[in-house]
């Protein structure tokens, strides 16, 4: 909760959307969003309102021959979804 209190989940999705041709960047992102969404509901909630799942999506599309992306963005991604009807929304909606 202290990172996301930190504003944490918003720095990585502004990291990841300043150096998305990075691919260590964008492992490392889906990796941190993955953490903090496996969280509370207020952290998944928090990764949501930053613009999270849309990031890792983008990350794992411009990345897909990255199995280290791949594989931590689905995670973030089923972490993320393992919160409210909202996140699960946000997921669908990131494509």
């Amino acid at each position: 909760q202290a990172v996301v209190d930190a504003g944490g989940a918003a720095a990585v999705v502004a990291a990841m959307g300043d150096h998305a041709a990075d691919v260590e960047v964008q492992r490392a992102g889906c990796v941190a969003l993955w953490n903090i969404a496996a969280g509370s509901d207020a952290c998944r909630q928090a990764v949501v309102d930053a613009g999270g799942a849309a990031a890792v999506v983008a990350a794992m599309g411009d990345h897909a021959a990255d199995v280290e992306v791949q594989r931590a963005g689905c995670v973030a991604l089923w972490n993320i979804a393992a919160g409210s009807d909202a996140c699960r929304q946000a997921v669908v909606d990131a494509g």
